[in-house]
C-alpha cells in the first residue's frame, strides 16, 4: 500500500485476510478454503462477502489504518456477522440490506472495542460479531419481511445445487462411515465457525488448518477433546453440540491461548487443559441465560475467557520465561515459535537491562557465585574480579603494596546507563592482608538501572570516585578506581545486581549481557550469561568499519553484484545486479527490502551487535544468503573471537522434516539450524584495514550434522561487504554496497 490508494492486490488481500483472520491467520490459501465452504450455503457466502466489502470499504473510506485493513482486522467481525444473518434467512433484497446494515453496526463496535480494549493492550476478538449478533437476533420477531430460511433442513437439496449428485454422493460416503460421535462432533463444530450445520464443511476446515498449520490443527483437536473429556467426567450430555454453534469455543480457546496470542509450548498447551474445563462451564451457564431470549451465546465464553486471561498476564510483575505474549505477531504458530525459540537468548525478556563488564581489558574472576570465602546465602550471587599476568599472578614483586597489584587504580566502569544513588568515598584502603570489617563494603557507587535492577560496585579506592548521588551516567563512563577499601585483604572489584537501592542489599541473579570469554588463545562472545570462577573475560572493544558497515539507515540504498558458479538453473538464477533498500514497517522495525523479489530481511542494532531477526520472501535469493551469512555479527571484539547462535529452524529446513516437526514443535525439536562466526586474524585488526570473518551454518537432525554452507565476508574500510558462500551445489559471491560510493 501506498500514499492514499489501494491497489486491487490491496482490496483482495483484506478481504482475503477477512476470511482467515477468524483462525488469527493471514494465509491466502486458508482463507480460499473457508470462502469455498462458506459458500456451501449460499445465503451465508453472499452475506459474509457482501459485509466483508463494506467494512474493508468503510475502513478504507474513513481513514483508518491501512495496515489493519489489509490483514483482514476491520473486515472479520463483520464477515461473521453476514453469515450469521445469511444463514437465517431466505436470500431477498431485505436480507442483503439486513447484511448491510448489520456489517456497518458491526464495523463501529469494531473501531469502539479496538481504542476500549487495545488501552489495555487486549485484542478486540469477535466482541463486535456478538453484540450484532445479537441485536439482529433479538430484533428477529419484527423483521417480518424476511423468511426464515429452512435450507438446513434440506442439505441434499442444497448440495445438490451446489455440485450435483457426486458431490451429494461424496457427503452421503461422509455420513456413513464417519461412526464415532466424538470425530463427527470435532467437524460439525469446526463447521460451526462458519454457520456450517454439516459435516463436510468440517472437514474442509479441518483440511484447511492441517495444510496452514499443523500447530493450529493439533491445537483445534486438543481443545476439542479437552472440553469432550471434561463433558463426559462431569456427566454433561454432549451430542447437542452436533447441531448448536456452540462446539467451536473450544477450538478457538485452545488455538488462540495455545498458539497465536501465547508463543506455542508445553506450558501453553498445559494452560489450556487447565482452562478448556472454564470455557465449558460458561458455555453452560451462558447457554441457561441466553436461553430465555431465545438466541445463542455463540462465542461469548471463548471471548470472556481468553480475555480474561490475558489480562491477568499483563498483570504479572514477573513474567515466566515458559508462558510468554508473542511481542510481534507473525500470523503463523510455527513461526511464533521458530522465532522465539531462536531470539530467547537473543533478546531474553527477562533480562531488560543489557550491562558490560565494569572495566576496561582482560579481568579474571577471582571468586564467583557461591563463593569460598563470602558470597554465601543472599548475597550469593557476586563477582569478585581481578587482574592476573600469564601465570596467574595478581601481582608484581613481593606483594606487600597496593601498587603492586595489577588492578589497583585501574578504572571502574558504569555497567550500564542509569542513576547514581549511593556513594561513598571517604574510606582508607587496607594494608595488604587487613580487613576492615566495620565498612564491609568499602568504597561504593550503587546505581539504579529500572526499577528492580541496581548495580553495586565496592571496594573502590580511597578518594577515587568521579560520581555524585544524582549523576546521570552512562555505560562504560568511569566511576572511579580500583582499590583495597572494606572486607577487601587484597585489591580487588566486587561486582552485584540487586533489587533495591541499599548499600547491604541482598543479590540477584541476574547475568551480563555480553562479553567475551578467553578459551586458550581465543574468545567467545557470550550473550546474558553468568561468567564463573577462574575465567578470563573481556568487553568487546568497538570495531569503527564494523559499526559503520552494519548501520543499516531507512532511505539507505544497496548496490548488490551476485556471480553464481553451479550447473543447477536454481542457483544461476541467483546472479544478476540489483537495488537493495532499507526501510522500516508500521511497527518501526528496520528490514532490507530486495527490488527484485520483495524480499525482506528484518534486523536489530543495539549498538554492541548487529542480528538478522526474520526474514520472508524467496529463499533463492542473494538477500537470503545475506540475512545467512551475516545472522549475528558483534561491533566490538577481539583478534581471533568467535560466536555462536541457533537460526530458526524455518529458515533453512521445508518439506516432510519441517512438517513433521511442526506437530511435535512445542514439546520437542528435532531439526536444528547452528551459525558459528570468527573473526579471521589478518595483522592488527582493530586498526584500518578490512575486516575477515568466517561464518559455518550447520544444519542437524537429531544431532546429526547433514549439511554445512561456508561462508566468507570481508567487510572493507568503506564499509562494503564481499560474501562468498560454498557448499555442495554452489558458489555464490555476493558484492554489496552503499549505492551513493
Amino acid at each position: 500500500m501506498q500514499g492514499n490508494t489501494l491497489s486491487w492486490k490491496d482490496i483482495l488481500s483484506s478481504i482475503l485476510n477477512s476470511y482467515s483472520q477468524v483462525f488469527f491467520s493471514t494465509s491466502k490459501l486458508l482463507a480460499v478454503f473457508l470462502i469455498i465452504i462458506s459458500f456451501f450455503d449460499y445465503g451465508a457466502g453472499m452475506g459474509g462477502l457482501i459485509a466483508v466489502i463494506i467494512a474493508n470499504f468503510l475502513a478504507y473510506a474513513l481513514g483508518y489504518n491501512k495496515y489493519l485493513l489489509s490483514v483482514g482486522l476491520y473486515g472479520f467481525n463483520a464477515l461473521l456477522v453476514g453469515l450469521g444473518v445469511g444463514l437465517f434467512y431466505e436470500p431477498s433484497m431485505q436480507l442483503f440490506l439486513l447484511v448491510a446494515i448489520s456489517a456497518v453496526t458491526c464495523f463501529f463496535l469494531t473501531i469502539v472495542f479496538q481504542g476500549v480494549l487495545g488501552k489495555y493492550g487486549l485484542p478486540f476478538l469477535s466482541v463486535p460479531f456478538l453484540i450484532t449478533i445479537w441485536i439482529v437476533a433479538l430484533s428477529g420477531g419484527s423483521l417480518t419481511a424476511l423468511n426464515i430460511s429452512e435450507r438446513s433442513i434440506f442439505v441434499y437439496n442444497e448440495l445438490y445445487a451446489l455440485g450435483g449428485q457426486s458431490f451429494v454422493d461424496i457427503y452421503d460416503f461422509l455420513e456413513n462411515n464417519i461412526k464415532s460421535s466424538f470425530i463427527r462432533i470435532y467437524f460439525h463444530s469446526l463447521g460451526a465457525i462458519f454457520f456450517q450445520a454439516h459435516l463436510l464443511a468440517g472437514i474442509v476446515i479441518a483440511l484447511g488448518l492441517l495444510i496452514y498449520s499443523r500447530i493450529t490443527f493439533v491445537l483445534s483437536f486438543l481443545g476439542f477433546t479437552v472440553a469432550f473429556l471434561f463433558y463426559k467426567i462431569v456427566g454433561i450430555e454432549f451430542n447437542s453440540l452436533g447441531y448448536t454453534f456452540i462446539g467451536f469455543n473450544y477450538i478457538l480457546t485452545a488455538i488462540a491461548l495455545g498458539g497465536y496470542y501465547l508463543v506455542p509450548g508445553r506450558v501453553s498447551f498445559g494452560w489450556i487443559v487447565l482452562l478448556l474445563p472454564a470455557v465449558v462451564l460458561v458455555t453452560i451457564s451462558t447457554q441457561q441465560i441466553f436461553s430465555l431470549f431465545g438466541i445463542s451465546p455463540y462465542s461469548l465464553p471463548f471471548n470472556m475467557v481468553v480475555l480474561m486471561f490475558l489480562y491477568s498476564l499483563k498483570l504479572r510483575e514477573q513474567r515466566p520465561k515458559h508462558l510468554v505474549e508473542t511481542p510481534v505477531q507473525l500470523g503463523k504458530p510455527e513461526k511464533n515459535l521458530y522465532l522465539h525459540s531462536g531470539n530467547t537468548k537473543r533478546f531474553p525478556t527477562a533480562f531488560p537491562v543489557s550491562a558490560s563488564l565494569p572495566f576496561y581489558g582482560e579481568w579474571t574472576i577471582s571468586q564467583g557465585h557461591n563463593g569460598e570465602h563470602t558470597h554465601k546465602g543472599a548475597w550469593r550471587n557476586a563477582w569478585d574480579f581481578i587482574i592476573t599476568d600469564r601465570n596467574g599472578k595478581q601481582f608484581k614483586g613481593s606483594g606487600d603494596f597496593h601498587e603492586d597489584y595489577f588492578c589497583f587504580g585501574k578504572a571502574v566502569l558504569a555497567p550500564y546507563e542509569g542513576t547514581v544513588i549511593e556513594v561513598i568515598n571517604e574510606i582508607p584502603d587496607n594494608i595488604i592482608g587487613d580487613i576492615n570489617t566495620i565498612n564491609n563494603w568499602g568504597n561504593t557507587v550503587v546505581i539504579k538501572h529500572s526499577e528492580y535492577i541496581y548495580s553495586k560496585l565496592s571496594h573502590l579506592k580511597y578518594h577515587s570516585v568521579e560520581v555524585n548521588v544524582g549523576d546521570v551516567v552512562k555505560q562504560g563512563q568511569v566511576l572511579g578506581r580500583g582499590g583495597n577499601t572494606g572486607r577487601s585483604p587484597y585489591p580487588h572489584l566486587h561486582f552485584q545486581f540487586q533489587a533495591t537501592p541499599y548499600i547491604g542489599s541482598t543479590t540477584i541473579d541476574y547475568p551480563f549481557g555480553h562479553f567475551l570469554l578467553k578459551e586458550e588463545n581465543r574468545y567467545s562472545l557470550k550473550t546474558f550469561e553468568t561468567p564463573q570462577k577462574d575465567q578470563i573475560v573481556a568487553n568487546p572493544t568497538k570495531n569503527e568499519i564494523l559499526g559503520k558497515a552494519l548501520h543499516f539507515i531507512p532511505g539507505q540504498r544497496l548496490k548488490v553484484s551476485v556471480e553464481v558458479e553451479s550447473e543447477k538453473e536454481k542457483w544461476q538464477k541467483l546472479a544478476g545486479e540489483f537495488t537493495w533498500l532499507v526501510e522500516t514497517d508500521v511497527f518501526n522495525s528496520t528490514y532490507i527490502r530486495c527490488e527484485k523479489d520483495n524480499g525482506l530481511a528484518y534486523l536489530y542494532n543495539n549498538g554492541d551487535l548487529h542480528y538478522f531477526t526474520n526474514f520472508t520472501g524467496s529463499k533463492n535469493s542473494a538477500l537470503y544468503w545475506f540475512f545467512m551469512a551475516l545472522f549475528k555479527v558483534p561491533l566490538g571484539f577481539l583478534p581471533n573471537s568467535k560466536i555462536s547462535d541457533s537460526i530458526q529452524l524455518n529458515m533453512m529446513f521445508g518439506g516432510i522434516l519441517k512438517f513433521l516437526q511442526d506437530f511435535i514443535a512445542p514439546i520437542f525439536l528435532f531439526l536444528k539450524v547452528d551459525y558459528n562466526l570468527s573473526i579471521k586474524e589478518a595483522g592488527d585488526i582493530l586498526s584500518s584495514g578490512d575486516i575477515n570473518l568466517n561464518v559455518l551454518i550447520t544444519k542437524k537432525i537429531a544431532g546429526r550434522k547433514i549439511k554445512e554452507y561456508n561462508c566468507d565476508v570481508n567487510v572493507t574500510q568503506e564499509g562494503a561487504f564481499d560474501i562468498f558462500i560454498n557448499f555442495d551445489q554452489a558458489k555464490i559471491k555476493i558484492q554489496c554496497q552503499n549505492e551513493l560510493e
